[in-house]
C-alpha cells in the first residue's frame, strides 16, 4: 500500500503529489509554495481488486482532519484506489 499527500489548487485540481511525513513542516512549506489549503490523501492498494474501507482507513482520516484544523488546512478527500475499483470518502458523505 503507497499513500501519498496531493495539494490541491481552489477548484480542487491536483497541483502536487508528496509523501506524508511525521514533520508538518515540509508539507505546510509546500502548501505554502503553491497558495494552497486544501490536500486529499491518495491511497493506492493495487494487489487488491476492491477498494474496501477499513477501520483503520477512517482512523487515519480522522486523525489527520484534527492534526490539520489547527494550521487551517482542510482536507478535501480521502481516496483509496484498489486495482479494479475506487472509494471516496468525500462521496461516500465521511468528509
Amino acid at each position: 500500500m503507497e499513500i501519498d499527500l496531493v495539494i490541491l489548487d481552489e477548484q480542487w485540481r491536483p497541483l502536487h503529489r508528496l509523501p506524508p511525513q511525521d514533520d508538518w513542516r515540509t508539507t505546510v512549506k509546500e502548501l505554502l509554495r503553491y497558495g494552497s489549503r486544501w490536500l486529499a490523501l491518495y491511497q493506492r492498494r493495487s494487489m487488491e481488486g476492491v477498494a474496501q474501507l477499513r477501520p483503520s482507513d477512517i482512523a487515519l482520516t480522522r486523525s489527520l482532519c484534527r492534526r490539520l484544523r489547527p494550521l487551517d488546512i482542510v482536507l478535501a478527500d480521502h481516496v483509496i484506489d484498489a486495482r479494479d475499483d475506487r472509494f471516496s470518502f468525500r462521496a461516500a458523505g465521511l468528509l
